[in-house]
């Protein structure tokens, strides 16, 4: 059997690694009304170089907050990226949000019992935006969810 090589799938997600913090806008959604937050989001390479890590923290403006710990790795089989996301609300992931890179965008999408969700995700420099596009249950149309933008204040 031979084992999965890290290729250049692996080495893009390397321009998410440091400290990131921001702003984000947030539409109304099933589970909280429509918000401004602020979030810290820390990417760090790990398993030698075959996963990225990210810790999450969003504070909204009532002061409540969302945790999150995902975890970044690429399909061996198909090259496509896969997020593994476990956060605060308490669902685990029956399934990876999956992916490519598209024009320096990683571009996922992640199907759950409560409907679709598509994220992109940029790194550029010293900027990192990240759109979510969401579809609820019945739902025919994708509406904007999540308008984010973060500066980078920490490498690693």
């Amino acid at each position: 059997m031979d084992l999965p090589t890290r290729g250049p799938e692996h080495e893009a997600l390397t321009a998410f690694a440091g400290v990131w913090t921001g702003t984000e806008e947030l539409a109304e959604a099933p589970w909280a009304p429509a918000s401004t937050a602020t979030a810290t989001c820390d990417y760090r390479c790990s398993l030698d170089g075959f996963a990225l890590v990210q810790d999450y923290v969003q504070t909204r403006e009532d002061g409540s907050q969302l945790l999150g710990h995902n975890v970044f790795t690429v399909d061996p089989n198909t090259g496509e990226t896969l997020w593994y996301g476990f956060d605060s609300y308490g669902f685990p992931p029956a399934a990876p949000a999956r992916g490519s890179w598209h024009e320096g965008t990683l571009h996922l999408e992640k199907h759950t019992d409560r409907g679709v969700a598509q994220h992109r995700l940029t790194p550029d420099g010293g900027v990192l935006t990240h759109e979510i596009d969401v579809r609820f249950g019945d739902d025919l149309e994708f509406s904007p969810f999540l308008r984010a933008r973060y500066t980078k204040t920490a490498t690693r």
